[in-house]
């Protein structure tokens, strides 16, 4: 019975840790910031998820995706306004975000939002310095 109970332990605590892979993901030590129109927002579980089209060097249209906090995080936390239409598509984005590991993907952890120029906080820049970095 007691193995039984310590299986079943593991496997719960196990679970816990199984969804966040941001460190394997993106390089947490890099910052880059782009600005863009927005193209969706869509505020779901488990995290918010932006995104809008920046043009190249060359005017070209690239499609980035931004991984925002967890939704249920920002509900609880932060009373600036954060809902299903908070954003709209044609909204201008700045964002500073962790780029990708992976070469040449257009995806990124948000980590500073501007929309139309005002701030959004996202919950992973609070009690840090400005300027400051992880």
């Amino acid at each position: 019975m007691q193995t039984w109970r310590i299986g079943l332990l593991f496997v719960a605590c196990a679970s816990l840790f199984a969804h966040h892979g941001t460190n394997a993901s993106y390089q947490l030590d890099k910052n880059m910031t782009i600005s863009g129109t927005v193209t969706e927002f869509a505020f779901a579980y488990p995290h918010v998820q932006l995104y809008f089209d920046v043009k190249d060097d060359k005017g070209n249209i690239e499609h980035w995706a931004s991984e925002l906090p967890g939704t249920p995080v920002m509900l609880k936390s932060y009373n600036v306004g954060w809902s299903k239409t908070a954003i709209k598509p044609g909204d201008q984005v700045t964002l500073t975000c962790h780029p990708s590991k992976s070469p040449g993907s257009k995806v990124c952890l948000g980590e500073k939002l501007f929309i139309n120029g005002k701030e959004l906080p996202t919950g992973r820049n609070l009690g840090r310095e400005e300027g400051q970095d992880k």
